[in-house]
């Protein structure tokens, strides 16, 4: 979203294989970053995650010699691209656009993306999130 609070673009994919949750929000966190730099954001930007662990790895990144530590400092590096950013932790229960989201790719088992040209459905789950 913007400052005044209108969804830019988003998305979601599906993987088919199991993997970590940590490498799940990881991979979500990137893939957050490659979108903001696609749509030539480079401003004040927060990132939301509902992972606890992976905002406070991100917070401590300097310590973790683990992969998924050597991965959220490249994240914490990208933060260059942007005027100020950060990653915070937000309840999943009240972002009901993420939901739809997550849904509709468990459903479908595919990549989904949009931009500002969203249907009715993503419209009302911002609404719905706003308000």
């Amino acid at each position: 979203r913007d400052d005044d609070g209108f969804v830019l673009g988003g998305g979601g994919g599906f993987i088919d294989k199991r993997v970590l949750v940590y490498e799940v929000e990881c991979n979500a966190f990137e893939r957050s970053i490659e979108l903001a730099c696609q749509l030539n954001i480079n401003g004040d930007v927060l990132f939301e995650t509902d992972h606890a662990g992976l905002v406070n790895k991100m917070r401590n990144y300097g310590m973790d010699v683990t992969i998924i530590g050597a991965r959220i400092k490249e994240c914490k590096d990208a933060f260059n691209n942007f005027k100020s950013a950060d990653l915070i932790w937000t309840n999943r229960s009240c972002n009901n656009v993420a939901d739809l989201i997550c849904t509709k790719m468990c459903s479908e088992a595919k990549t989904w993306f949009f931009d500002m040209d969203y249907s009715k459905e993503i419209h009302n789950a911002v609404i719905n999130d706003v308000t």
